[in-house]
């Protein structure tokens, strides 16, 4: 067969075939002209995630809402006063000594879950936030509770009804403390020359102690020297009356105002959060206040409290 008949054998078509093949490559062009030209005249939209995100805010609301309504019937009714009571440090208290101040093997093996998932109390009123120790249970400790930071003034403002026996490990005399401590310094203000000059602060730590004040924005307390790397807590407690700390100093974050740089390089908030308090404010235009926050579960209320120092709505 030569090359002639075979090319008009399979190469050679009719006036229809033509036609219906010109169709074909026009039909062809026009497919391939309005895919180049779509992303010119339509940009799609990124999609918007905070409905969704209101959404989940809403189920977890629901969720924490069904916990609250069951959380009284799991607490203990606190019947007998227990006269028993000493001055206490809730972070040191042994389970024998818990149980003397009147709290059952649940309550503290509830406690005891809470301080193994990171937990710590700062303040009187974080006990009273464990939803395992009643308000009642709570007003009768609340005058024992004592941190080694702040001993000398809960000393001063407790009851002198009786002389009660106080946990020997954070006694701290006043007396003797004003005899020895010589040496003030202001926690914001201070430089690494003068952190040095405390026993038991070296150049690394003072370092240290200053590059967490500096993203944190200042302290408000001096326990939260203890939050610095390599800084234990009996060497805060040993420190505790030589230092001091002026909240005027603290540089606040304005949450309607900040990026999410800003807002994520502080230690007490993490990405999730921020992305949270980012959206809510996308959405609502203007945030009015840290409970607002609270109550639309961006932030749980010991993060807030947490945080509130260190944050400005105006």
């Amino acid at each position: 067969m030569s090359w002639k008949s075979f090319y008009k054998d399979y190469f050679n078509f009719s006036r229809a075939e033509r036609f219906g093949i010109l169709f074909l490559c026009v039909c062809i062009l026009i497919v391939l002209l309005i895919n180049w030209s779509l992303p010119v005249w339509y940009k799609p939209q990124p999609p918007n995630t905070i409905a969704f995100a209101n959404e989940i805010a809403q189920f977890r609301h629901a969720v924490d809402s069904l916990l609250l309504v069951k959380a009284p019937v799991a607490t203990p009714v606190y019947a007998e006063p227990i006269s028993d009571l000493f001055y206490f440090n809730p972070n040191k208290a042994t389970d024998m000594e818990w149980e003397k101040l009147g709290m059952n093997e649940r309550q503290i093996r509830n406690i005891r879950n809470f301080q193994a998932s990171g937990g710590s109390f700062k303040r009187k009123e974080d006990v009273q936030k464990l939803y395992t120790i009643s308000a009642t249970q709570y007003q009768r400790l609340e005058p024992y509770i004592r941190f080694a930071v702040n001993e000398t003034s809960t000393k001063q403002i407790l009851p002198e009804k009786q002389n009660i026996p106080y946990n020997e490990e954070i006694k701290i005399t006043t007396s003797t403390s004003r005899m020895e401590v010589k040496l003030q310094i202001e926690l914001n203000t201070a430089d690494s020359s003068q952190l040095t000059q405390l026993s038991g602060i070296g150049p690394v730590l003072a370092s240290r102690t200053i590059r967490y004040r500096n993203l944190m924005g200042g302290f408000t307390d001096v326990a939260q020297l203890g939050e610095v790397y390599g800084v234990n807590p009996d060497l805060v407690e040993r420190l505790a009356l030589q230092l001091s700390v002026d909240s005027l100093l603290i540089r606040k974050i304005h949450v309607n105002k900040a990026t999410q740089r800003e807002m994520l390089s502080h230690p007490y908030l993490n990405e999730q959060q921020v992305r949270g308090i980012l959206n809510y404010r996308r959405l609502q235009n203007h945030i009015n206040s840290l409970d607002e926050l609270v109550r639309n579960n961006i932030l749980k209320r010991e993060d807030a409290d947490k945080i509130r120092p260190y944050l400005t709505f105006e």
